[in-house]
């Protein structure tokens, strides 16, 4: 009975720490990052936690989670509690996050210094030793996007100049007609890119 007490508050703490570095999830999205197996229970533990004051939920497209100032206390979180706004941001990055094969060294809103500029994607990590740099298009003005992408060429060429390779930049929007204006200025700058 102890091993199987301990067993739960390991799974516990677990789900805290990724929804403290996660911000707000989707159950699917905790089921698929913290491998809770079936849907019934992933609901089960989660509505648990709930029901312990450890997370809150708010309906959105879906039930989305946040840790509650109890579950930030229990980890010892410094993290403020999250804007409401950032729902949907924050929930498409996770999804692209779980789609990318949730790599080991995914850094979010990282700044990226070079020659007198500065970025901040949303996130980036490296795969076979390479650079990605994630953009979220949530509702952001295109002509941000545009000038991000200017950005982009230019930190591309630093890049290339000190690491020999051309980085990604990866764009996720659920808009077709923004994903075709994206795919657009990125191949008018001349910028590796993928767009899901």
């Amino acid at each position: 009975m102890l091993a199987q007490q301990e067993r739960k508050r390991a799974r516990e703490e677990q789900i805290l720490l990724r929804l403290d570095d996660l911000v707000y999830a989707t159950r699917e999205q905790l089921q698929v990052i913290n491998k809770l197996a079936g849907d019934r229970n992933a609901q089960r533990i989660l509505s648990r936690m709930e029901k312990d004051k450890l997370i809150g939920s708010i309906r959105y497209d879906k039930k989305v989670y946040y840790l509650t100032n109890g579950g930030r206390r229990n980890i010892g979180s410094s993290e403020p509690e999250p804007k409401k706004s950032w729902i949907a941001h924050t929930v498409m990055r996770n999804d692209l996050y779980i789609r990318l094969g949730m790599p080991d060294d995914w850094r979010k809103e990282v700044p990226v210094k070079f020659n007198d500029d500065k970025l901040i994607p949303d996130a980036m990590f490296k795969s076979k030793g390479e650079f990605h740099f994630v953009e979220i298009d949530n509702r952001q003005a295109m002509v941000r996007n545009y000038k991000k992408i200017e950005k982009y060429k230019t930190l591309s060429q630093v890049i290339f100049q000190n690491y020999n390779h051309t980085p990604t930049l990866i764009w996720y929007s659920s808009s077709d007609v923004r994903k075709q204006k994206l795919r657009s200025v990125c191949e008018k700058f001349g910028v590796k890119y993928r767009i899901y």
